[in-house]
């Protein structure tokens, strides 16, 4: 609520600065919230500057229209021939950190997968990365500009802000993300975003995980190619709006 009233008292918009700045808090935090903020239609973001939405006066209102996403989400994957027997999920991007809203798991889980309300760093995760490559160089150095050293959960993960910045450029270029061995060794993951249309709608990001040893060239390319299917009819569907 702090964030709320402190943007309240100068309509016209606070950068994520002043807003840190004004209640002595990390800007990393501060995103954070704001992130939830916009993703639930309570503030809009202009030129990285916030100000209050008109979905302050409905706070469940972000989370309702979300509901349907995830359904057909897991209709999508579920009828795929690929992604139906892999693990797949759903996250929105919050600061540094994805929050995962949905998973299909047609596997034993990995060892290490995420469950719906946990939260991974963004930088070395496929939903994260394929979030984070929406940001501009600036904003992600502001974002991350104050950390030595990024999350490091495998010797492959991306632990400095150059080597990420260079993995964003290369997510744009692709038009996915991808995670060899960053979260967890023996895992591939591929990431997409899903974007979203409406007022107050934020963007998903989801992706499919593989083992690594039956990721094979060809099983690679279906499972990209079915997640790039179920982003498409994501997109053109009704649900997302």
């Amino acid at each position: 609520m702090a964030i709320l009233n402190l943007i309240a008292q100068r309509p016209g918009g606070w950068s994520l600065t002043k807003i840190a700045s004004s209640l002595g808090l990390a800007k990393s935090s501060v995103l954070t919230i704001l992130t939830s903020l916009e993703a639930a239609g309570m503030v809009s973001r202009t030129d990285n500057y916030y100000d209050l939405d008109v979905g302050v006066l409905t706070p469940a209102g972000g989370f309702l229209r979300g509901t349907d996403s995830i359904s057909q989400f897991k209709r999508e994957v579920a009828a795929a021939p690929v992604l139906s027997g892999e693990l797949a999920h759903l996250a929105l991007l919050a600061g540094r950190e994805v929050t995962y809203i949905a998973r299909h798991v047609g596997r034993e889980p990995l060892p290490v997968t995420a469950g719906v309300g946990d939260r991974f760093p963004a930088s070395i995760t496929a939903v994260g990365v394929a979030l984070l490559a929406q940001l501009s160089d600036e904003q992600i150095v502001e974002l991350y500009g104050d950390l030595e050293r990024l999350p490091r959960w495998s010797p492959r993960s991306t632990t400095n802000l150059s080597t990420l910045l260079a993995k964003l450029n290369e997510t744009r270029a692709a038009g996915y993300a991808v995670d060899d061995g960053e979260t967890y060794p023996n895992v591939f993951a591929y990431g997409l975003v899903v974007h979203r249309v409406g007022n107050h709608a934020q963007d998903f990001s989801m992706s499919v995980s593989l083992l690594l040893d039956e990721a094979t060239p060809k099983r690679r390319a279906q499972a990209l190619e079915e997640l790039k299917g179920v982003r498409d009819a994501l997109e053109s569907g009704n649900d997302l709006r």
